[in-house]
C-alpha cells in the first residue's frame, strides 16, 4: 500500500511541469545570446578543423616464432640422448613482448639511432628536437650555448648534459604515450604495433627502427650463452682438426722413411702417430656432434620474427573534419552558454 497521498503527487507533478515551463520561458528569453554564442562555436570549430595539423598513423603486425615450430630441432637432439628443454620461457610469450616494445630503454635506442632522415644522416632525437623547437628560441639558445649535439650519446658529465637529458626525457616521454602495443586477437600469435605523431616521416621511420632493434635486442639477450658455446666448440673443432690433419700427415712421412720391413724400431714412430690420429680422429667427431647440438640449441634460442604487414606512405591521417568540429563547437558553446546562464539565474534568486 503506498504511503504517498494522491494530492501530494499532482502537486509535486506540476510543480515539475511548472518548472519546466519557467526555465523553458527563460531560455526562450535568451535565444538570440544562445544562437549567437553556439554559432560562434561552430565557426571556431570549423577554423580549428580547418586548419588543424593532421596525426599521422603508423601500424606494423607481426607474429612472433612459436616454441612449437623448434619440434623438428628437439627431435633431432632427442635423437643423441639430449634434451634441449624450452627452460625458463620466452620473452616474446604473453604480456612481455609489449613490455619490451613500450620500455624506455628500448624506445631511448631507438630515438638514438641514426637513420637516413630529413635528408642527412641524423638520429631520430636529433632530427625530432630540431623539428619540435624549430620555433622556440630559448630551447634553441640553450642547445647552441651547451653545443649540445643530439646525434652523440651523453655519457660524459660536462656542462650542458643535464639540460639535453631533460629535453631528451621529454621526447622519449611524449613519444612513450603516443605509442600502442597489442596482440590483435588472444586467440592469435600476432602482435600490432602503432605509433601516431604530426611528423609522417618520423612516424614511418621510428615504428620501422623500434621493431628492428627489438629484434636485435631480443636477439642478442637470448641467444647469447648458446653464441659463445657455438664460438667456443667451432674454435675446439678447429684446433683437433689441425692437430688431425697433421698427424695423418706425419704417419704418412714416417710410412716412407720405413723403407726395411725389418727393423721393427722405426715403426714404433709410425704407430704413436697413428694412436694419436686414432685418438684426436674420435675427439673430433665428438666435438662436431656437440657442435652441431649447439647450433641447434642456437637456432632455438634465436627468434624468428615474421613482419606481416609494415607502413607505407602516405600514412593514415587521424584529424577532427570541418564538420566535425563545427558540430562539436555548436554543442559545447550552446550547452556551455545553457549551463552558465541557469547556474547564475539560480544563485541570482537565492
Amino acid at each position: 500500500m503506498s504511503l504517498v497521498n494522491p494530492e501530494e503527487k499532482v502537486v509535486t507533478a506540476n510543480q515539475l511541469i511548472s518548472n519546466i515551463k519557467y526555465w523553458w520561458k527563460f531560455l526562450l528569453s535568451k535565444a538570440t545570446l544562445i544562437i549567437g554564442i553556439a554559432f560562434l562555436g561552430g565557426v571556431l570549430g570549423v577554423t580549428y578543423g580547418w586548419f588543424q595539423k593532421p596525426n599521422y598513423k603508423a601500424e606494423l603486425t607481426f607474429a612472433p616464432e612459436d616454441a612449437n615450430q623448434m619440434a623438428g630441432y628437439l627431435g633431432i637432439a632427442a635423437q643423441f640422448g639430449i634434451d634441449l628443454g624450452m627452460g625458463g620461457g620466452n620473452l616474446f610469450e604473453g604480456e612481455n613482448i609489449t613490455e619490451l616494445f613500450q620500455s624506455q630503454t628500448l624506445i631511448a635506442n631507438t630515438l638514438y639511432t641514426k637513420v637516413n632522415i630529413g635528408g642527412k644522416n641524423q638520429t631520430l632525437m636529433a632530427y625530432k628536437i630540431a623539428s619540435k623547437y624549430k620555433k622556440s628560441k630559448p630551447v634553441l639558445d640553450s642547445i647552441e650555448k651547451y653545443k649540445i649535439d643530439f646525434n652523440q650519446s651523453f655519457q660524459n658529465k660536462e656542462m650542458g648534459v643535464r639540460y639535453a637529458d631533460s629535453l631528451a626525457k621529454l621526447i622519449i616521454k611524449a613519444t612513450a604515450k603516443s605509442l600502442a602495443v597489442s596482440k590483435v586477437d588472444k586467440k592469435l600469435n600476432i602482435v600490432k604495433v602503432s605509433f601516431s605523431d604530426k611528423d609522417e616521416v618520423f612516424t614511418k621511420t621510428f615504428v620501422d627502427e623500434l621493431t628492428q632493434n627489438a629484434i636485435i635486442y631480443y636477439t642478442e639477450y637470448k641467444s647469447k650463452k648458446a653464441r659463445q658455446n657455438v664460438e667456443i666448440l667451432q674454435h675446439q673443432a678447429d684446433s683437433v682438426k689441425s692437430m688431425l690433419f697433421g698427424g695423418i700427415g706425419d704417419v704418412a712421412s714416417l710410412n716412407d722413411l720405413n723403407v726395411n720391413p725389418n727393423k721393427q724400431a722405426a715403426r714404433v714412430g709410425t704407430q704413436k702417430r697413428t694412436i694419436d690420429v686414432q685418438v684426436n680422429g674420435a675427439i673430433y667427431t665428438e666435438i662436431l656432434k656437440n657442435l652441431e647440438l649447439a647450433k641447434i640449441t642456437l637456432r632455438k634460442e634465436t627468434p624468428f620474427i615474421q613482419v606481416i604487414d609494415r607502413p607505407y606512405y602516405p600514412l593514415e591521417k587521424k584529424r577532427l573534419g570541418r564538420l566535425m568540429g563545427g558540430l562539436l563547437g555548436v554543442f559545447l558553446f550552446g550547452f556551455g552558454t545553457v549551463f552558465f546562464l541557469v547556474v547564475k539565474r539560480t544563485f541570482k534568486e537565492k
